[in-house]
This record gives structure tokens, sequence and C-alpha cells, in this order.
């Protein structure tokens, strides 16, 4: 078995297969929140807004400015999403058809594509629910995951925090990113992620800047981080471009997730 079958052998223990991981969350809906909840297994857009509008963000300044980024995030992951220039095939999972590629953009930028199947397009809308819901993790996520809203600016765009290891013995990491819901069409929803110029108060004298999506360092914003951020016990990694590209076709649901994620060694590129 080669190095890289190993390694995505290693990375599907620590991966989830679509667990529903609400018992792991770590923040609750307020007392006052008496909605009723969705029939579904997942929290709809509204319905975490709704458990988060105590996060609201009121400046009108930063709300346009994260739409104008994030409209641009969009169209950067749609086209790495699908476009085929310069990824090359890596390794691929049977028994759902996931298959992984790799790239250098621009020579120099490392990208991760993976793609998948769930063999049932009536589950369209399910799969994109759970993607969104920060309670559930992905396929593609390692098992040691938690998400949760940091603020939030309207049902589809919202700011993150994403805790996560690869091992129940290694290091914590984190990133902050904003994250937008796009419905391109009846067939094809985007969800997209990136990090910006957001001041967690972390110490470290690291700086990060975006060389996939320049424009997110010019979006600047203050966030009320924990303590273990700020005494700079959790290594902070940074989000250039990173999503899911969802597609229902005529027998099955495809998903196309792109990582290209500072201090996250999804796969050696």
């Amino acid at each position: 078995m080669n190095k890289f079958y190993i390694k995505i052998a290693l990375f599907l223990l620590s991966a989830s297969v679509y667990l529903n991981n609400k018992a792991l969350a770590t923040e609750t809906a307020p007392e006052e929140n008496t909605k009723i909840k969705s029939p579904n297994n997942y929290s709809t857009a509204e319905e975490i807004f709704e458990k988060n509008k105590h996060l609201l963000c009121t400046n009108p300044e930063e709300i346009k400015n994260a739409e104008k980024l994030m409209n641009e995030v969009i169209t950067h992951l749609k086209y790495h999403a699908t476009s085929k220039k310069g990824y090359k095939p890596v390794g691929h999972i049977l028994h759902n058809k996931m298959v992984f590629y790799k790239k250098k953009h621009q020579g120099h930028i490392g990208v991760v594509k993976v793609t998948y199947r769930k063999n049932d397009s009536n589950t369209y809308n399910k799969v994109v629910g759970e993607l969104w819901d920060p309670d559930i993790i992905a396929p593609v996520e390692y098992t040691y995951t938690k998400t949760k809203v940091a603020r939030v600016y309207n049902p589809n765009l919202v700011m993150i925090q994403k805790r996560f290891k690869k091992w129940l013995w290694s290091n914590e990491k984190y990133f902050y990113a904003l994250a937008k819901k796009v419905q391109l069409s009846k067939y094809e929803t985007i969800i997209a992620m990136t990090s910006a110029n957001i001041n967690d108060h972390n110490p470290s004298d690291i700086e990060y800047k975006n060389t996939l999506i320049e424009s997110a360092n010019s979006f600047t914003t203050d966030i009320d981080s924990e303590d273990d951020i700020r005494s700079g016990k959790l290594k902070k990694t940074f989000v250039k471009l990173a999503g899911y590209l969802i597609q229902e076709c005529e027998t099955y649901v495809r998903v196309t997730y792109i990582n290209s994620i500072d201090g996250n060694r999804y796969i050696d590129i």
C-alpha cells in the first residue's frame, strides 16, 4: 500500500460518515427560543439564524463588506470545484465513489478537491442542510471537529469558529471564517468559506494573508474569542478557500469539496 493510500485509510478512521453530532455541540440554543423545530435531523438556515440572533451584526458597513467579499468567494469556489485544470487524481474510496485530487494553483497555492456521491437524488435538500448545520460533522471533516456560529449577518451568511484535531490525542487547532450559502439553481447550491482579517486576539505574531482571495485581507473585524485562544493555547489555521458545490443529478447527489487551508495538512501537496 503506497504512502497516499495509508494516509487516506488513516483519514477515514478519523473522519465522520454523516454522523449527527448534535450531542457534541458546544453551544446550546438560548432558553427563550421557542421556535418549533423542523422535522429534519438538521437545523434549517432560518433555525440556525434564530438560535444565534443574539450574535447579529449591527454594523451596516461590515454587513455590506461581508456580502461583497462572499459574493466573490462564491465565484472562486465554483471555479475551483468545476475546473479540471491542474488537478491530479491521487486516490479514491470505492464505496461512495470518493475521489481525491490536488493541484498547485498559480504554481504555489495548494488546493485539494474531493468528490463523492449520495446515491439518492431525493436527499439533495438533506445534504445541503447537513453541510450548513454547524452541529453536524461533514463526511470530509475529522471526527474531532466542533463548529459554532460566532456572528450572523443573515440566515445564509455567518461567521463560524471551527475547532478540530486529527486524532483524539492531537493538539486542537481552530480557524474563524465567513461562510455563505447560495442556491445557484433548483439543482445546485454552493457553501463557501474564507478567512479574512479577523482579530481573534491570538497572541501569535504570525501574520496571516489570504493569497488566493486577496480582497479578504481588506475585510477587518474583531471577535470576542475564548480564553484558550487569547492565551495562545490553540494553533491558529487560516482558510484561503473551502466549501462545497452540491448538485442534484438524476439518480444521486454529487458533492465537490474544496480545501485550501494553511495549517491543515489534509493531503500532502
